[in-house]
C-alpha cells in the first residue's frame, strides 16, 4: 500500500530532475556540432568548437583569469573561515549568534546588493576595474559556505584532543597543528573546492567590478548578448563535466570527514 502512495511522488521527482538536466541534454550534442550556427540536432558532429575555444586567445585569457580569481578567493575565504570557526567554536558568548549571522549574510543577500555596494566602495578607496577589488568581492560571497562546511567538521572534532596536547605541553599552534588540523584537512579541500566553483561561476559582481579584464562568465555573457557563438556551448559541456566531477570530489571528503570526525555519543 505505501509503495502505491510513493508513485506519485517518486514519479514527480523524476520529472523534476529531468526538468532540470533537459538544457544539458540539448547543450551536450549541440556542443559536438561542426556547423556555423547553433542547431539542434546538429547536422555534422566534430570538435571544432572546442580547438576553438582552446586556441582563442581571448576565452583563454578570460578563463585563466576567472581560475585565478577563483584560485585566490578559495584560498583566503577558506583561511578568514577557520579563524572564525575556531574563534567562535572556542568562545561561546552572547554575541556568537549574531556574529555567525553577520558572516553567513553574504549568502542570504542577493548578489546584485553585494555587488552594488562593492562597486561604491571601490569607487570610494579609487580602486574599481582591479583584479584585487574582485578578489576581496568573491572571497566574501565564498566566506558563508567555507564556514557551513569547516564548522559542520569542526563541531564533530572530539575537543579532549587539543586539550590532551596542551596538557603535554604544546602551545596553541602546535596543538592545533596536531590535533585538529589532520581532522579538518578533508573539509579545507571540500570548502576550497566549493569556494572555487562559487567564485568561477560569478557573474553579477564581476560585471559590477570589472570592465576592461573580463572573466570567463563575463565574456560568455557579452558573447550572449551581441552574438550567439557555438563556442559558448562547448565551454558549458566542457566546464560542467569538470564542476560536477570536483563537486562530487568535494562531497565525498565532506561526508568522509564528518563520518572520522564524529563524536560517539555515550
Amino acid at each position: 500500500m505505501m509503495d502505491k502512495a510513493m508513485r506519485p511522488l517518486t514519479l514527480f521527482y523524476i520529472l523534476i530532475v529531468l526538468f532540470l538536466f533537459f538544457p544539458i541534454l540539448i547543450v551536450v550534442p549541440i556542443s559536438f556540432s561542426n556547423g556555423r550556427f547553433l542547431s539542434f540536432p546538429p547536422e555534422e558532429f566534430g570538435l571544432r568548437w572546442y580547438r576553438e575555444y582552446f586556441q582563442d586567445p581571448i576565452w583563454i585569457s578570460a578563463t585563466l583569469r576567472s581560475v585565478r580569481v577563483a584560485i585566490s578567493s578559495s584560498l583566503a575565504a577558506v583561511f578568514v573561515g577557520t579563524l572564525v570557526v575556531i574563534g567562535l567554536g572556542r568562545r561561546r558568548t552572547r554575541k556568537s549568534g549574531a556574529l555567525t549571522s553577520l558572516f553567513l549574510a553574504p549568502a542570504i543577500v542577493p548578489n546584485i546588493i553585494v555587488a552594488l555596494g562593492v562597486f561604491i566602495l571601490a569607487i570610494k578607496v579609487g580602486l574599481p576595474d582591479n583584479e584585487l577589488t574582485l578578489i576581496a568581492a568573491h572571497t566574501a560571497i565564498c566566506l558563508p559556505f567555507v564556514i557551513l562546511i569547516v564548522g559542520s567538521a569542526y563541531r564533530q572534532i572530539d575537543p579532549t584532543l587539543e586539550k590532551a596536547a596542551r596538557i603535554m605541553g604544546a602551545g596553541p599552534v602546535r596543538a592545533f597543528m596536531a590535533a585538529t588540523f589532520p581532522a579538518l584537512a578533508p573539509s579545507f579541500i571540500a570548502a576550497s573546492i566549493f569556494a572555487f566553483f562559487i567564485s568561477f561561476d560569478e557573474l553579477i559582481i564581476s560585471l559590477f567590478v570589472m570592465s576592461s579584464a573580463e572573466t570567463l562568465p563575463m565574456r560568455i555573457w557579452n558573447d550572449l548578448r551581441f552574438e550567439i557563438n557555438p563556442t559558448i556551448a562547448a565551454i558549458s559541456v566542457f566546464f560542467v563535466v569538470i564542476t560536477t566531477a570536483t563537486m562530487t570530489f568535494a562531497e565525498l571528503l565532506r561526508r568522509k570527514a564528518e563520518r572520522r570526525n564524529r563524536v560517539p555519543s555515550t
